[in-house]
């Protein structure tokens, strides 16, 4: 059977088919060459049976299977028996690549070997490139609906939002504090470095800097120098800690001025990142070259120093003086002369008349009667107070002191003048004085005329009206200014036929 079946491959098949041609056409020529042919008689024997026919064509077949293994004829007979093993050749065998044709038994029909191989190498190049032309389409598709997401971190908020923008990505912005990132930089990103689709989402991590609510604990900026300080405030970002350099004429260049917190209510010890605070430092002495000429300012007013000062950047400094010669309001003199030249921020001095001036008298030299006439236009008080030193109608003192002077613009204040009028004298107030009475007494008469004169009251058995005065430690008699008085007042429980030795007394 597998020698059968070997007529029916490739190259058995060419070699077969070549076979039976030149088999034919010497089965012609042997034809034409018989003057007479010879009727055969067509017997079924064992020589022409299906069987033996069968037998001879395989026996044929295997014995020049080696002969040209690339021709092969394959004739389909209509025995049904043949055509059954035909099939069943072809169902065991792959190779077979040729069938008998059933409508026309003597019919040899060829087929080409290569055929499927074309078609099915058609077929392979046609899904190929349906496969390749997909590809490119999704290429292109994907190519224009996704984008290329680059790394963002570290750098600003802002260019993340032209980037989404242009490329009509979403972007969903947190932010927190880092201390490391500076504000609006990007600490982290959900995608980087691989695309997305266009209208998707970009999720981002923005920095808001330091955490303002953070507790910082400041050095001792007075112990440090400038760049210390500034090298501090860098490390701890802490910028709303201001330094402010000004000059000084006292502070070398570079140290520390003083430490201001600019935020109300908080110390220094419990700063925090938030808060906002001044840190000054010198810048030294501001030197400036003297290319400004002096004027001479004699006779010009006020105003008119004042206002060449403020155009030249000069200090100025304005005394006041009396004078009998000089307008009031105008320079007297000036601490800088004519001509000379000076430098930005140096100090003019200039001293502007007052008028004449209006000198206060020594009273000492005049009694309490000539102290009005001599007041030379000052208003005059005159008082009189009790002295333990001064005689009677002395002078004692004045409110405002000698020789002071008063222009013609001050308010003239009024002179209080103080004359003595010697040591306090007590008189007796026994039997005619009430206890009520005392207070008035003792303050019109003693008390205010300078003496510091005071009382002590008791009460004593008596027959005299009661609230009397009746007994005094001192009376009819000069005491000293700081002085207390003894008083006993009557009780008036006694009657008057029985009077005691110490009423009479």
């Amino acid at each position: 059977m597998s020698d059968f079946l070997s007529n029916f491959s490739g190259e058995n098949y060419k070699h077969t088919r070549q076979k039976k041609i030149d088999q034919k056409e010497a089965e012609s020529t042997a034809s034409a060459e018989a003057t007479e042919p010879q009727p055969e008689k067509m017997e079924m024997g064992p020589i022409n049976s299906p069987e033996n026919d069968y037998e001879r064509n395989t026996t044929h077949a295997t014995k020049h299977s080696a002969v040209n293994e690339k021709e092969l004829i394959y004739t389909k007979r209509p025995v049904k028996k043949k055509r059954s093993l035909i099939k069943t050749a072809q169902h065991d065998s792959s190779s077979v690549e040729a069938a008998v044709s059933e409508q026309n038994p003597e019919e040899m029909t060829e087929t080409d070997p290569t055929f499927k191989n074309k078609q099915k190498k058609k077929y392979i190049l046609i899904a190929l490139g349906l496969i390749v032309l997909s590809i490119t389409i999704f290429l292109i598709y994907y190519q224009l609906t996704h984008v290329m997401v680059p790394n963002f971190e570290a750098k600003e908020l802002s260019e993340v939002r032209e980037w989404t923008s242009e490329n009509n990505v979403k972007l969903e912005v947190k932010q927190k504090y880092d201390f490391d990132k500076d504000v609006n930089s990007i600490i982290h990103q959900s995608v980087k470095n691989r695309k997305i689709k266009k209208g998707s989402q970009l999720t981002v991590d923005a920095s808001l800097g330091p955490d303002p609510e953070e507790s910082l604990s400041l050095p001792v900026f007075k112990e440090l120098s400038l760049d210390e300080a500034k090298l501090w405030i860098k490390e701890h970002k802490a910028d709303n800690l201001a330094i402010i350099e000004e000059y000084s004429e006292s502070i070398n260049t570079g140290d520390f001025i003083k430490f201001e917190m600019t935020t109300k209510d908080v110390k220094p010890e419990d700063y925090k990142r938030k808060d906002k605070a001044k840190l000054y430092f010198s810048k030294g002495k501001e030197v400036f070259e003297k290319d400004i000429s002096m004027p001479d300012f004699a006779n010009k007013t006020k105003e008119e120093v004042n206002e060449w000062t403020k155009k030249n950047e000069i200090s100025l400094k304005v005394e006041e003086s009396d004078s009998d010669s000089v307008e009031n309001g105008k320079v007297i003199s000036q601490s800088i002369s004519k001509g000379t030249k000076v430098a930005k921020k140096e100090t003019l001095t200039v001293v502007i008349s007052a008028g004449k001036a209006i000198v206060v008298p020594d009273f000492s030299q005049f009694t309490s009667d000539e102290a009005e006439g001599k007041a030379g236009g000052f208003q005059v008080q005159i008082k009189q107070s009790f002295s333990d030193v001064v005689p009677y109608g002395r002078f004692i003192s004045q409110s405002i002191e000698v020789g002071k002077k008063f222009s013609e613009k001050d308010a003239k204040p009024a002179i209080q003048v103080v004359y003595s009028i010697g040591k306090p004298f007590i008189k007796d107030l026994r039997n005619n004085t009430l206890e009520g009475d005392l207070p008035k007494i003792f303050f019109d008469e003693y008390q205010a005329k300078g003496a510091n004169i005071t009382y002590e009251v008791h009460y004593v058995d008596s027959s005299v009206t009661k609230g009397t005065v009746v007994q005094m430690s001192s009376y009819n008699e000069f005491i000293p200014i700081n002085s207390i008085i003894q008083i006993g007042v009557s009780k008036g429980n006694i009657q008057a036929d029985k009077k005691t030795e110490e009423e009479t007394e």
